[in-house]
């Protein structure tokens, strides 16, 4: 059934492909800077935050931590977006599920595109810091592409759960955000993956991390960082896991969606 509506909501993108950029443009139309304002978070974290923790560590070489951080936070912001967006999902589009627009897949896909869109506008500023570094690998870039759609691929399955879940229990939405500070502890967006020993606490809760070794699949490939053999590893048996999941949930709980909604 998820197979099947996906393949509608492809072939028929206007729901979420155009309301998703709608949703985008209208935020930000009566703003002065407009979409600039997506620029703006990137450049004060890459530059102020990132800068200041690079000052803080005699030694470091700047232009490579930067390029490490500019990369880092561009991911986890998405992933971030996407997990705390899919609590309410289904919610915030219940009057269109009520008039019978029942094929959910549109509206993952429709909160999926819009935080990718985030993600490309913040992505001249990324590609910036990414060069400058001394580690900047060019042929590296169509392996991190493909560890980019690895993490679609995850995003979404991730948001059906979510989306079902949050349905059914409206309180995951204020747990969801809490999560997603912890995890960010645990991942490696701004101390690099070697900094913690393997065999210690900080070091096993971060190779159990998914956001962990999604975030390597992008940033590593560019930036010629050692990837951990684990991860080759733990990235196809989580696709396959979530997708799998994605399916069987979608199957039984979709049909269910606008009644507890």
């Amino acid at each position: 059934m998820l197979l099947k509506h996906l393949v509608q909501s492809l072939r028929q993108p206007d729901h979420w492909l155009y309301g998703s950029w709608l949703d985008t443009a209208v935020r930000y139309r009566r703003m002065r800077l407009g979409l600039l304002w997506l620029l703006i978070p990137t450049a004060v974290y890459i530059w102020g935050i990132g800068g200041f923790l690079a000052s803080m560590q005699p030694g470091l070489d700047a232009a490579r931590f930067l390029a490490h951080v500019a990369l880092g936070f561009s991911v986890f912001r998405m992933l971030t977006a996407v997990m705390t967006d899919s609590t309410s999902l289904f919610s915030g589009f219940q009057y269109y599920i009520y008039d019978g627009h029942l094929r959910l897949t549109d509206y993952i896909l429709r909160s999926l595109a819009r935080s990718f869109y985030y993600f490309l506008l913040s992505l001249p500023l990324v590609l910036a810091a990414a060069i400058l570094s001394p580690d900047f690998t060019p042929s590296g870039l169509p392996l991190s592409a493909l560890g980019l759609a690895v993490v679609l691929v995850n995003l979404f399955s991730f948001s059906v759960l979510l989306g079902i879940a949050g349905a059914r229990y409206p309180d995951i939405g204020e747990l969801m955000g809490s999560v997603m500070m912890a995890a960010f502890l645990v991942t490696p967006v701004v101390w690099y993956p070697d900094a913690v020993p393997a065999d210690s606490t900080p070091g096993l809760l971060m190779r159990a991390n998914p956001f962990h070794h999604l975030l390597v699949a992008v940033r590593a490939p560019v930036l010629g960082e050692t990837v951990d053999p684990a991860s080759w590893v733990y990235l196809p048996v989580l696709t396959v896991a979530g997708l799998a999941a994605a399916a069987v949930a979608y199957r039984w709980c979709a049909p269910r969606v606008a009644a507890w909604l």
